[in-house]
């Protein structure tokens, strides 16, 4: 009885061992991949704002450190109000990336690790983000009411600052997540979203199907540091009364951060991704978001 035991203890760890696989995509210079992105935004009971676009990777060196891989985003659509200050700011964040050649410096997993142009990058979009505030404040006057226009430039711009592109490459739900990594059922992680909040994903692995569940992973004096930093910049006048009062806050549930993503990612026989489902709920601050999108690879 023993020894049946002790082979089935065995058998299952030897199983284990075998599925335990890196995602290393398959990478040579001129490999080119497309892919299609719906995804539909819905942000405190507004109207829901749906975008679309596809974007471009394409291996244009081999070196020692890795690969360098050029991603373009070569075409995008929204249909966000033109009054419509969250929709329109949402979809500003995704729209400054279109056609801004970022080469990205990968290792010999294909995992990010570096964008090779980011001053060339970070003038372009601070060129957008300029365009974009003016749009705004011109066509919602009341938003000054509330946040400065330096303030909010700020905002636009920081959500696509060098380590927050590649935070959002190398962690957040996509394309390039995966790669040098081996995800195994039940195997944990903790992570940094693209809002900067602290997070931890779960594995589970079915063949070539993998599905990450992710969940805030934060502290109370960390969600308290995040609140007031994130007040400091955007409404500075108010600072002082939220740090008086934030425990208060805190308490009440006014403040509360609860974030849950789940994705379920479909594997190439070549490594690269063929497509992948998220589904993003959260509560931050008090507003409800719900982000729901779908990447194919065309």
């Amino acid at each position: 009885m023993k020894k049946v035991i002790l082979l089935s203890v065995m058998l299952v760890a030897s199983m284990a061992i075998s599925a335990q696989t890196k995602i290393v995509p398959q990478m040579k210079k001129g490999l080119k991949k497309v892919y299609a992105t719906t995804a539909t935004v819905s942000v405190g009971g507004q109207k829901d704002v749906k975008m679309t676009s596809e974007t471009k990777y394409t291996v244009t060196e081999a070196n020692a450190d890795g690969y360098v891989v050029d991603m373009v985003v070569t075409s995008f659509a929204t249909d966000a109000d033109v009054n419509d200050v969250a929709g329109q700011m949402i979809s500003a964040t995704q729209e400054m990336m279109k056609d801004v050649n970022v080469r990205l410096q990968t290792n010999k997993d294909g995992q990010v690790v570096g964008i090779k142009n980011y001053a060339e990058v970070k003038k372009q979009i601070d060129a957008f983000g300029a365009k974009i505030v003016d749009k705004l404040m011109e066509s919602v006057p009341q938003l000054s009411e509330v946040m400065s226009k330096d303030a909010l430039k700020q905002q636009i711009q920081e959500s696509v600052n060098e380590q927050a592109l590649i935070r959002s490459l190398k962690e957040a739900d996509g394309v390039l997540m995966l790669n040098g990594k081996t995800p195994m059922t039940g195997a944990q992680e903790e992570y940094v979203n693209e809002k900067g909040v602290k997070m931890k994903r779960m594995y589970f692995v079915n063949g070539k199907s993998i599905v990450t569940n992710g969940s805030a992973n934060i502290t109370k004096d960390e969600l308290k540091a995040m609140i007031i930093e994130q007040v400091e910049k955007t409404m500075p006048a108010q600072a002082e009364i939220v740090k008086q009062n934030i425990d208060q806050l805190l308490s009440s549930g006014m403040l509360k951060v609860d974030i849950k993503e789940t994705s379920t990612y479909e594997m190439g026989d070549d490594s690269w991704v063929k497509s992948v489902k998220t589904e993003s709920n959260s509560e931050f601050v008090g507003t409800k978001t719900v982000v729901k999108s779908e990447t194919v690879c065309k």
